[in-house]
């Protein structure tokens, strides 16, 4: 097959697999090759019978990217489903953990190793990956997702097609984001913040204090000399090279006592900009999307998805036969996180990917931001051993700094959970196959900033709880990401030369889609997993311990 042949029987598989409406247009894309024509078989086949306003219509039309409004057209109402049929904890069962293993008498702890198919990924100079083909409750990846994955990525079947046609009015982007159930509680998660607007310099300074960006303000080790205040967020991203049609990244916001910003650096055009002179709305909207890029990147992708819970999904699983005290600990939190990681990986990580995509960025400069995320990674790292700034540290002390000090009691929460349940768990939670868990993850964080230490009590501890805080409090902080997303005049993931004043159509369509993912809803963690704790032939001790655990997070949300 030439080319364009094998691109063409691919855009045919494309359209197949999600749309049988388009069955006859797609036989015609089959026999075509140019991009051109792969447009004009979505405007006909998709856009033309999508069941929209004509005003959405329209402004779909503005963007010439078949990739963008195909998937605009077609995946949000699979997550409105998600979301209206969401997984409980009813859906986790002893009888269905068995990935990896195979039963080998009719004993609850009768296992012998199984295959279980990996998939390995080179992303950067420094950072490989291994993630499971396989998830314990969701079945293979398979060839058909595969397939359609290497379809969406690749170039000569539908290359990257850039647009910087912008919207400029948030009441018409908010009536084409509902009528394309991008909305909250249909496609989007719900909001459970108030007054958030992200303009005001109150609402953006409250970004970094009491919301996702306070990941990054933790990450200012010396108090600030500057006379702008005592806090930084420093984003010197200005090297990294970008498209064509896109604004460089980086900024350095300066915050005072009273948590207000009171100076934005543009590392670009090496200009400190204050309240009230020209271009400050534009400065804060780079800090934004700056910060807004830097988060999903490296603290939500990297650190929570391809590391915590990647690596304690494969190795529990890999290592610990479903009976183990450790992996039945791990199962309500890696619940469905081989299909969420792997669909992560393929719609954020690749060359041409959705992230790329939305983004600013060359790939090579995507393939840097990842390659850093990696080695600076301290994901493990206990959560209440970290250190923070003198003057961070009083704002936690008097409660104006809710991530560390909400975060810190919840960890110990959570540390006082593992600790309970090892403790019932006896010889098991030192026994060879949790030996070699923990051996798992440590060579996993080879290469990192955060190296786990030897094997000892404690450690196994610490690990647990810290992959149980990440993918939980942790991804939430960084992955509830709805208030950024849903109005191009908030934030996103990056400014064109243009008009660097909000987020572009086409990127504001992607990253759309990209926060609907995250609403796809998993089990409560206020949930009694009756299926699961305590049945078929698991210890009793379960349901008290988990119900101890509960009691707490009780307490602690009052």
């Amino acid at each position: 097959f030439t080319i364009p042949c094998i691109g063409s029987l691919l855009r045919t598989l494309l359209i197949l697999h999600y749309s049988c409406k388009i069955l006859i247009m797609a036989c015609i894309a089959s026999c075509l090759s140019c991009n051109c024509c792969v447009d004009a078989v979505v405007d006909a086949a998709v856009l033309d019978k999508a069941d929209i306003k004509d005003e959405t219509k329209k402004t779909l039309q503005r963007i010439k990217d078949s990739i963008t409004v195909f998937a605009v057209l077609t995946t949000p109402e699979s997550f409105y489903e998600s979301v209206q049929n969401p997984l409980t904890d009813a859906d986790v069962k002893t009888e269905e953990i068995d990935l990896g293993w195979k039963k080998t008498g009719a004993g609850f702890d009768d296992w012998k190793t199984d295959h279980v198919k990996q998939i390995d990924h080179t992303i950067s100079p420094n950072f490989s990956t291994t993630i499971l083909g396989a998830d314990d409750l969701f079945g293979d990846y398979t060839c058909m997702e595969k397939l359609i994955g290497k379809a969406l990525r690749n170039r000569c079947i539908l290359p990257l097609e850039d647009s910087a046609e912008m919207l400029k009015d948030d009441e018409l982007a908010e009536r084409f984001f509902n009528d394309l159930l991008l909305e909250e509680g249909k496609a989007l998660p719900v909001t459970y913040n108030t007054d958030f607007n992200m303009k005001t310099d109150e609402s953006f300074s409250r970004l970094f204090f009491y919301g996702m960006g306070a990941v990054l303000l933790t990450k200012q080790t010396e108090v600030s000399g500057s006379e702008y205040g005592p806090f930084e967020v420093d984003m010197p991203l200005q090297n990294l090279e970008t498209r064509k049609l896109y604004r460089k990244y980086g900024a350095r916001v300066h915050f005072n006592e009273d948590q207000m910003v009171t100076a934005i650096y543009d590392y670009h055009f090496k200009k400190l900009i204050k309240p009230g002179e020209t271009g400050w709305e534009e400065a804060k909207t780079l800090a934004k999307v700056t910060s807004f890029t830097l988060m999903t990147a490296r603290e939500h992708l990297v650190w929570t998805h391809l590391v915590a819970s990647n690596v304690a999904t494969r190795e529990s699983t890999l290592k610990l036969s479903p009976s183990h005290p450790i992996r039945r600990l791990l199962t309500v939190f890696t619940f469905h996180a081989t299909e969420v990681n792997l669909q992560a990986f393929d719609t954020l990580v690749p060359n041409t990917s959705l992230l790329h995509r939305s983004a600013g960025f060359t790939y090579p400069s995507m393939q840097k931001v990842f390659d850093k995320s990696y080695t600076s990674c301290d994901i493990f790292e206990p959560f209440v051993d970290r250190k923070y700034n003198p003057e961070l540290q009083k704002l936690a002390d008097e409660g104006k700094f809710p991530f560390i000090s909400q975060g810190s009691e919840y960890y110990e929460i959570v540390r006082t959970f593992v600790r309970d349940w090892l403790d019932k768990a006896g010889d098991a939670a030192s026994d060879a196959q949790a030996k070699a868990f923990y051996q798992g993850c440590k060579s996993a964080t080879v290469g990192q900033k955060y190296v786990l230490p030897k094997y000892s009590a404690e450690g196994m501890v610490n690990l647990l709880s810290s992959v149980i805080f990440a993918v939980t409090a942790y991804h939430e902080i960084i992955g509830h990401i709805v208030d950024y997303t849903i109005l191009p005049s908030r934030s996103g993931f990056r400014l064109s030369k243009s008009d660097p004043t909000e987020i572009d159509l086409q990127s504001f369509i992607i990253t759309g889609l990209i926060a609907a993912s995250t609403s796809v809803t998993m089990p409560k963690l206020m949930s009694a997993f009756s299926n699961f704790f305590g049945t078929g032939g698991a210890p009793d001790w379960e349901i008290d311990i988990w119900a101890s655990f509960q009691q707490k997070l009780e307490v602690q949300s009052k």
